[in-house]
């Protein structure tokens, strides 16, 4: 695949993995998310469901877009759209039920008795997320570009579905805890075996990228398999206690 630059990783964030996105060359994916969006908020949605309030839903999924990658707090959210938590949750459900938006749990552990148990945010489509979000390859380094979110959230979804083919079966969730202790991804074996992903839209790894990932190498012992920090790096680089810094395109290349 060659060196892959940021600007190439956010362009296929663009697109995302609908094939009509995919193979628009030379055209922005724009027009095509905006007829899906009515197609689901009119047809789909509709058939799956017969909540009466369709018109909310672009604004819901605007908001989760926003927040893809981000722990769920469903009642604030309730409350920015001016919602009542249970109806949310609805709405979420069904979003869920369609695979627009997926929810990655929070890892069940007993490694703190702090851990915080709201499940993490995820659009399943990059490319829908960051249309609703109003942001494109050209625009990734702009301070408000939630371009690292993005980034998460598809690495989220290669892995979900990496695990309908893969040999080593494993849950996937995310962890954090009061004492700000958190890696963005959690593979767990059935055997045990712990493999936490750090997700960063950097060319470069520093020390605190790495501290969750040495929580959970202290805190497991034997059981911590693996740490990965996924980034635009465009080689390996090894961070010691094993732990690595690996490209992106990693995920396609091997399996973690």
């Amino acid at each position: 695949m060659g060196e892959l630059t940021r600007y190439n990783y956010a362009e296929r964030f663009d697109r995302g993995g609908f094939p009509e996105t995919i193979h628009r060359v030379g055209r922005r994916p724009s027009r095509w998310f905006a007829s899906y969006l009515t197609t689901l908020v009119e047809k789909v949605v509709r058939q799956v469901s017969g909540i009466e309030r369709m018109s909310e839903i672009p604004k819901i999924l605007r908001v989760c877009a926003e927040r893809s990658g981000d722990e769920l707090n469903v009642t604030r959210v309730a409350s920015e759209l001016g919602l009542p938590p249970r109806t949310l949750d609805g709405y979420l459900t069904l979003l869920s039920n369609v695979f627009v938006l997926q929810l990655i749990p929070a890892w069940s552990t007993n490694l703190s008795n702090k851990v915080i148990r709201r499940p993490e945010l995820v659009m399943v489509d990059s490319g829908l997320a960051a249309y609703l979000c109003g942001t494109s390859a050209t625009r990734i380094d702009e301070p408000t570009t939630p371009f690292g979110r993005l980034l998460e959230g598809f690495v989220a979804m290669e892995l979900r579905k990496q695990r309908t083919w893969s040999d080593n079966e494993a849950t996937l969730s995310h962890f954090r805890d009061r004492d700000g202790h958190e890696v963005d991804l959690a593979l767990e074996r059935a055997d045990g075996r712990v493999v936490g992903i750090e997700v960063k839209a950097s060319r470069s790894v520093s020390p605190r990228d790495t501290s969750g990932l040495r929580f959970l190498a202290e805190r497991l012992g034997d059981r911590f398999h693996a740490g990965y920090v996924l980034s635009a790096m465009p080689e390996p680089t090894p961070l010691g206690g094993n732990i690595t810094a690996l490209p992106i395109e990693a995920l396609w290349r091997s399996s973690l």
